[in-house]
C-alpha cells in the first residue's frame, strides 16, 4: 500500500533550456519524494536537476541531478527528508526533447 500523491512538475517539448520556479510545487508538510522522469523523444542532450527553494534567502538550490540523457528512456530518484518548502526542476537542453516529470510525495 503505498500513501501520497503523486503531481506532473512538468510534461511536453521543449526547445530550450528552462525550469519550472515560476509554478513550483509545495512540498513543505512531506517527508519524502519519488521523482519520475520519462523522456518519450530526444534529440541532443537533455540535463534535469531538481531544485528546492529557500525563502529566507530568496534562491533556488540543486537537491538532485538526473544523468544527462540521450536517448528515450525513463529514470526514477527518491529524496528522503530535506526535500524543503517548493520543489521546482531546471533542465538544460542541447536540441529538442519532449519528456515529463513527475513526483510522488508523502
Amino acid at each position: 500500500m503505498s500513501f501520497g500523491t503523486t503531481y506532473r512538475i512538468h510534461s511536453g517539448a521543449v526547445t530550450t533550456s528552462g525550469n519550472t520556479q515560476a509554478t513550483p510545487l509545495k512540498v513543505s508538510f512531506n517527508r519524502e519524494a519519488v521523482f519520475f522522469l520519462k523522456v518519450t523523444a530526444i534529440s541532443g542532450t537533455l540535463a534535469v536537476e531538481i531544485q528546492t527553494y529557500n525563502r529566507l534567502t530568496d534562491t533556488w538550490h540543486k537537491l538532485a541531478v538526473f544523468s544527462t540523457k540521450s536517448t528515450v528512456c525513463q529514470d526514477e530518484g527518491f529524496i528522503e527528508y530535506g526535500i524543503g518548502e517548493k520543489v521546482a526542476i531546471a533542465y538544460t537542453l542541447t536540441g529538442t526533447a519532449t519528456f515529463s516529470m513527475d513526483v510522488h510525495v508523502k
